[in-house]
């Protein structure tokens, strides 16, 4: 990214420089916090001059022990305390995790933010949460802050530098993670393997399909090619013969008289060839 934008060198090392000093503030509050856990898991605990814990602290031994546990190592007493943490801090410009001194440096507590700071207070009394009041103010004897690096001001245009590689590596991350165009898989529709000028074929839910997959009762053929109304004649009504009867039978239901219904009349036509004697077998009925 840097070789992209072509800096000059004495641009480039400040930029490094800013990018090392934001990195070490940013891993000063993650230990801030982890400090100031351990801190408030050791609320209640007896005060004893000159314990480190775990079961009773003094001032400066609670401190010790919380930055300790953040992975900050911290002189015993008060005074080396303040003087070997470089980064020194202002009453107004406290963050949680900062230690404040009080009494000419002879007390210390942890800061936790809202006002208030964490201590083991003296003979007697118990580590607690005491408010930064009006009396504490006038102790107030300095402050500290472990683990951050020694404050340093950049310039403006440094700063929105930074910023501005920041906001195009994160796009070079994005674009790495979506795939190029010319490999994504474009929205194609359904192959259609039917020739052109071929007509479509029925969805299988539709009532043509179902017609044409439903046997047929005649036996007709299935290829048979469907009639054209320009050229083929309409087909003729199938004529189905009547059965012989006997003589006595009769359609007609029970109490009818019978000689008025079709069946009676057909009969009556096919009696004067019956008897004529050209019926020879049994059942025989003319063409």
């Amino acid at each position: 990214m840097l070789k992209r934008l072509n800096l000059d060198a004495a641009t480039l090392s400040k930029v490094k420089a800013y990018d090392r000093y934001r990195t070490r503030v940013a891993e000063q509050r993650t230990d801030a916090r982890h400090a100031l856990a351990f801190a408030r898991q050791q609320i209640g605990k007896p005060y004893r001059w000159g314990a480190t814990g775990p079961s009773s602290y003094d001032c400066s031994g609670l401190a010790m022990a919380a930055w300790r546990r953040a992975g900050v190592k911290l002189p015993r007493v008060t005074y080396s305390q303040y003087r070997v943490v470089e980064r020194k801090v202002g009453l107004g410009d406290l963050k949680p995790g900062d230690l404040v001194f009080f009494h000419g440096r002879s007390h210390v507590g942890i800061y936790v933010g809202r006002g208030r700071f964490l201590h083991a207070p003296h003979t007697g009394a118990r580590v607690r949460v005491d408010k930064l009041g009006g009396t504490r103010k006038r102790q107030f004897a300095g402050a500290v802050r472990p683990g951050a690096p020694a404050k340093r001001t950049f310039s403006p245009s440094i700063r929105e530098l930074v910023d501005k590689i920041d906001k195009m590596a994160a796009q070079d991350r994005e674009t790495q993670r979506k795939p190029p165009d010319k490999q994504r898989t474009p929205h194609l529709p359904p192959p259609n393997d039917m020739p052109a000028g071929h007509p479509a074929k029925a969805p299988a839910h539709t009532p043509a399909h179902s017609a044409a997959q439903a046997p047929r009762s005649d036996h007709t053929s299935i290829h048979k090619k469907p009639a054209r109304p320009d050229r083929d004649p309409a087909p003729r009504p199938r004529h189905v013969k009547p059965a012989a009867k006997h003589p006595n039978h009769t359609d007609a239901p029970h109490g009818s008289a019978g000689k008025n219904s079709r069946n009676d009349a057909d009969w009556q036509s096919w009696t004067p060839f019956g008897h004529s004697g050209t019926m020879k077998a049994p059942g025989h009925v003319p063409g």
